[in-house]
């Protein structure tokens, strides 16, 4: 669980998100039946289901270019569960603004995970053709950003082999992984999310989803999130089996971490964060922990008190500093970006086993109005890691 940094801050800025990560987002989800043949993937079709923000929720409704474009995530499903499985999710992200290709081979009983890797790999590099091709569909739909992808069970699997021939990717998903032989999990130097459920019988985490993100070790990111009393298939649109959790509490919360992780590596929304490992999960039966070489930072506000929040690398030194102004001024010895005159030191602490932390203190009477910049370092002997410089406006 989240431990805490220090017992309070001097000064800590944050903005309220009224929005949890599980609520719908503004866009109607749209979805699209696609089949296509291409030079890079396994099968002849490939069938795929297309999840995008649309004018209107239904089927092959027109996509809502007038707020695009859009960031591409690739989709790989678990054993014997085709795309439609996981429909609702895909089209929450979709409501979310992103644009998720699912794939729809190797759906049977008879699974070929290395054919569903490269089906996977063709629906990506298929949907940035359709993005270049006058009169397509989704054509103009996709921004440039990092590809992301995720994937349950099998299909975690899947999307790691993809690794192993090409880098289309930075960023990953797994839901309730199976391990297996995957090379490209101690290669892979992008971020990787792991989501597992405590009760789940199908791939038990101890022998699955652990050493999945324990194998990891060259990631810029990594998390481990637990949730308790859930099963192999709470990301499914239906329960499949009993578990201590109810399916729809189980499928909120897939919701939640998903959206959220996403959000935060593709579009750069660390405060996300905040409702996955921080003071907004409190309460969730969820458990995680982190190491970050490349650190998180995340702020909200709660009332009249001010969140401030990071993951990191077990036993680094953590500090984090606030100011009202910005400077070109660089130091290899203070934040940069923020200007030393106006600001100070506002925590300051080991990072703990977790690799998660959080403190929170009471906004200042003055701070009302004020725009403050924040940002934090991890420290190690002889080096430092800045996080992202972090500008907010105190309401």
């Amino acid at each position: 669980m989240i431990s805490q940094l220090v017992a309070g801050f001097a000064l800590c800025c944050g903005v309220a998100t009224a929005q949890v990560p599980e609520d719908a987002g503004p866009y109607p989800a749209g979805v699209s039946a696609v089949q296509f043949s291409h030079a890079l993937a396994a099968n002849d079709p490939v069938t795929a289901r297309i999840y995008y923000p649309a004018e209107v929720e239904g089927t092959d409704t027109p996509p809502r270019l007038a707020d695009g474009p859009y960031p591409l995530v690739g989709f790989s499903h678990g054993y014997f569960a085709p795309p439609q499985f996981y429909s609702e999710l895909c089209k929450h992200l979709a409501s979310h603004g992103f644009v998720v290709a699912s794939v729809g081979t190797e759906a049977g009983l008879f699974q070929n995970i290395d054919r569903q890797a490269h089906d996977t790999h063709a629906l990506l590099y298929w949907m940035e053709e359709q993005d270049a091709t006058s009169g397509a569909c989704f054509e103009d739909l996709l921004d440039d950003s990092d590809w992301a992808v995720f994937g349950h069970s099998n299909g975690c699997v899947a999307n790691m082999r993809i690794l192993e021939w090409d880098d289309p990717f930075r960023s990953v998903v797994a839901m309730e992984p199976r391990m297996n032989d995957i090379p490209a999990l101690s290669t892979f130097d992008g971020s990787l999310h792991v989501i597992a459920g405590s009760n789940d019988i199908v791939n038990p985490p101890q022998n699955n989803a652990v050493p999945f993100y324990d194998e990891a070790t060259s990631t810029r990111r990594r998390t481990y999130t637990v949730i308790e009393g859930a099963g192999h298939n709470g990301s499914l649109d239906f329960p499949s089996a009993i578990n201590p959790l109810s399916h729809a509490e189980q499928h909120r919360l897939h919701r939640r971490l998903v959206t959220g992780l996403l959000q935060t590596e593709v579009r750069g929304l660390e405060d996300e964060c905040y409702h996955l490992f921080g003071g907004g999960a409190a309460g969730e039966p969820l458990s995680s922990e982190a190491v970050c070489a490349d650190p998180i930072l995340w702020v909200a506000l709660e009332g009249t008190d001010l969140i401030v929040g990071g993951a990191s690398v077990p036993g680094l030194r953590w500090a984090v500093a606030a100011g009202t102004g910005t400077t070109p001024f660089a130091s290899p010895n203070w934040f940069p970006g923020i200007d030393p005159l106006t600001a100070r030191m506002v925590a300051k602490g080991l990072i703990a086993p977790s690799g998660l932390g959080e403190a929170a203190t009471e906004l200042p009477g003055n701070a009302p109005g004020m725009t403050l910049q924040i940002r934090g370092g991890a420290f190690s002997p002889g080096s430092v890691t800045w996080t992202r410089l972090a500008p907010l406006a105190v309401p």
